[in-house]
């Protein structure tokens, strides 16, 4: 039996989102507060506002903490990850739990990291939408010749998330309808995340990464560049200056996982997307979503009575 720990990314926040583990654990309280006092915001009172959670810069850092508190608050019952996975953004939690970085350097990173996002993404307008329900070929071919929109997340063969500059969100669509795609949802970010609209943000982040000390993975993480796992010949600093304008290979990494009907997949912090693209991957073995205090005490009880042979 493997646990996988799955990290959300960008789009998944919501309004009050963690405020009960703050509330209920001192250890998840001291990391809200740390990051705060890091990266100068008052933490509890964005995630107390829909408006400031939706910004980049706090978005960014909301989800992280909750998602990687949520995962020391399972170290602390004694449930440990054999595999590490992140969406976007989440691959910094993933990072952060196998030991690359310390949290206050991620903290620090991803400040830096969603100041440059959220720049770039008001020099160069644009928009992120989930087509769903469209062979992943299929939806190439319909945006053959419009420049400036491409596949940024392989989610699944008939999950994919598009982005594009601003003023091609019309024809976009209307190109995604004609070739008979059905569902298109348009998501809860200030940019076209991992697109070429990003890479003045990437090459200004690269510069920051040369300032800190990256280690090698203390057990197995999944990288999105790659759709592999990270490997002692990477180079961290080079795979996450490109993470920001390259494609997330999502349903490659799920590949990769090498799941059996034992695992057990955990979804940690806000949002329910990722469970949805397990199922599509058909990721085989359990799968338990951490949105709330009840939830994570629900999933701690049957683990325990697992590991136990119950």
């Amino acid at each position: 039996m493997k646990i996988n720990l799955h990290f959300p990314g960008q789009g998944a926040q919501f309004k009050i989102m963690g405020l009960d583990f703050y509330e209920k654990f001192s250890s998840y309280r001291i990391l809200i507060e740390e990051a705060g006092m890091i990266c100068g915001t008052d933490l509890v009172s964005v995630l107390n506002e829909d408006e400031k959670l939706s910004e980049t810069e706090n978005a960014q850092l909301a989800i992280f903490t909750m998602s990687y508190g949520i995962a020391q608050l399972l170290r602390e019952e004694g449930i440990t990850a054999d595999n590490v996975l992140g969406l976007s953004l989440g691959e910094y939690g993933a990072l952060t739990y196998a030991g690359v970085m310390d949290r206050q350097d991620t903290m620090r990173l991803l400040k830096r990291r969603s100041y440059l996002m959220q720049k770039a993404s008001i020099e160069n307008r644009g928009f992120l939408a989930a087509v769903s329900f469209m062979p992943r070929e299929a939806v190439k071919e319909s945006l053959k010749g419009l420049d400036g929109v491409t596949i940024s997340n392989c989610n699944a063969e008939n999950q994919n998330v598009i982005g594009g500059k601003l003023e091609l969100k019309e024809e976009f669509e209307k190109r995604i309808r004609e070739y008979g795609g059905k569902k298109i949802t348009f998501l809860n970010v200030s940019g076209a995340f991992h697109t070429d609209l990003m890479e003045s943000a990437a090459v200004k982040f690269k510069d920051y990464l040369d300032l800190f000390t990256f280690n090698r993975p203390k057990l197995p993480v999944l990288s999105n560049l790659k759709g592999d796992f990270y490997s002692e010949e990477d180079d961290i600093r080079e795979i996450l200056m490109h993470h920001i304008h390259k494609p997330v290979l999502l349903d490659s990494c799920l590949f990769k996982l090498e799941s059996s009907e034992r695992d057990i997949h955990i979804l940690l912090g806000p949002g329910k997307a990722l469970g949805s693209i397990l199922k599509q991957n058909k990721i085989k073995g359990q799968v338990f979503t951490i949105n709330d205090v009840e939830e994570f005490k629900k999933t701690v009880q049957v683990i325990k009575e697992n590991q136990n042979g119950k």
